[in-house]
């Protein structure tokens, strides 16, 4: 419409424009009628114009000035382009409102920060947690959390894990910060009080390991006798003899199952990072390789270690025993009879890899993502026959936690399974001989 006006607009135009000096011409002036004509239209289009500029000046409040033919058409359409214009700012305001309102009645808190890790906006229960007030704005975040476990967190960009840390603003309890990285490297972070979670886990590690210490004395105490009794037990009936077996078979698999239990108690209260220890791997790993080979003696497993690697790791050298030779006793355990399992070590630039692999039964893809969970079985049933406490796995991941590695498990059902135990390059040291080497 606004195209079809234009053109009758310069038809009206080019008509006023050839007129003017025709009539000009019976007046013998067609110069100046000319002339006159077009200082006309200039008037009026600077006129039009110069509303125009007052209507936008005055920030388009009022309504746009009355006039017909083009400049009419132009005021109309800034008109409705206005009123959308403002429409649309009313429903992104009422959003942002909507946005703000579920926000603030959120009991977790949300901090927003800009491209600078500067405090842009936070909600009323981050307010509360942290004690930030107005003047905090504009601040930069790691100026209030000092804590370097955070600062290397928010440097690191970790968006997939959380971070869990004292409260600054209230000594003796913690928060849980998350952070997720959006826009131009803006970032939105949500923090949760878990002081109650913190206090429920601590009571749960308490009992399971009083539960545990208290029951390890009986346990010993039963163990004993049972064995004593056994070792005279030639002129006892056989129907008794069966039953001590089996009492003494079950009370060795209960004191194993507390054990393990003050074993994961015992990492649970340990500080990650304790222990950095500089543990040679080739005897490790072949002190393992004898204890298995022992282990196996009877069922003809085909064991062999490989060593690709001039590296040492740092860490605790009892707890790496302990996460390597679950691993190697559990494919002992759910491997066939004269089967081969292999062990290695080596390293490349993403880090040390200490893998176990065997050509056993394998496990279901829907079981691996639950392995590593306390007390869960593939088979319960064949688990119980091998003497298992469903807990090893448990405690292979955390003591890889604690060295800031992670446990990798792949399998495919009837061909075996590979459980590769990943540490991060910062624990890798050069070993004594690898060190000679170089300097010769």
């Amino acid at each position: 419409m606004i195209r079809d006006l234009r053109r009758r607009y310069f038809q009206r135009l080019a008509t006023l424009l050839i007129s003017a000096p025709l009539i000009g011409f019976f007046f013998g002036h067609p110069w100046t009628a000319l002339m006159l004509a077009l200082a006309a239209v200039l008037a009026v289009q600077l006129y039009q114009l110069n509303r125009l500029i007052g209507w936008l000046g005055n920030g388009k409040k009022a309504e746009p000035p009355d006039a017909s033919g083009l400049w009419g058409m132009v005021f109309d359409h800034l008109y409705r382009e206005q009123k959308l214009q403002r429409k649309e700012v009313r429903h992104l305001r009422n959003v942002i409102s909507r946005v703000q309102s579920s926000t603030e009645a959120l009991r977790d808190g949300v901090i927003m920060l800009d491209r600078q890790g500067a405090l842009q906006w936070w909600n009323q229960s981050t307010r509360e947690l942290l004690r930030l007030q107005k003047q905090d704005e504009g601040q930069l975040l790691v100026n209030l959390l000092r804590e370097p476990a955070f600062l290397k967190f928010y440097n690191e960009q970790n968006e997939r894990e959380s971070i869990r840390l004292e409260n600054p603003a209230f000594p003796g309890r913690s928060i849980d910060i998350s952070m997720t990285i959006y826009g131009k490297g803006e970032r939105l972070l949500l923090i949760r009080d878990t002081t109650r979670m913190k206090q429920l886990e601590q009571m749960r590690q308490d009992f399971v390991a009083n539960a545990s210490h208290e029951l390890k004395t009986p346990l010993t105490v039963l163990k004993g006798y049972l064995e004593s009794i056994l070792d005279c037990s030639e002129d006892l009936p056989a129907p008794l003899q069966r039953a001590l077996t089996t009492m003494n078979s079950q009370t060795k698999r209960m004191d194993n199952l507390v054990s393990d239990l003050l074993v994961l108690t015992r990492l649970d209260a340990e500080v990650q990072q304790s222990v950095r220890q500089q543990v040679a791997m080739q005897p490790l790993l072949s002190s393992i390789l004898e204890d298995a080979r022992e282990l196996s003696i009877e069922r003809g497993h085909e064991i062999s270690l490989t060593l690709s690697s001039e590296m040492d790791l740092q860490g605790d050298p009892g707890e790496l025993r302990s996460a390597i030779s679950n691993l190697v006793f559990n494919a002992i355990h759910y491997s066939p009879d004269n089967s081969r399992i292999e062990l290695s070590w080596f390293d490349s630039p993403e880090g040390g890899f200490v893998t176990v692999r065997d050509n056993g039964i394998g496990i279901d893809p829907r079981h691996i993502p639950r392995l590593t969970e306390r007390f869960y079985r593939v088979d319960p049933g064949r688990s119980s026959e091998k003497g298992g406490t469903g807990l090893g796995l448990a405690i292979v991941k955390h003591i890889l936690q604690h060295h800031q590695a992670r446990l990798e498990i792949a399998s495919v059902p009837g061909k075996g399974s590979v459980f590769t135990c990943c540490f991060p390059v910062e624990r890798l040291l050069p070993s004594a001989s690898h060190r000679s080497n170089q300097s010769a």
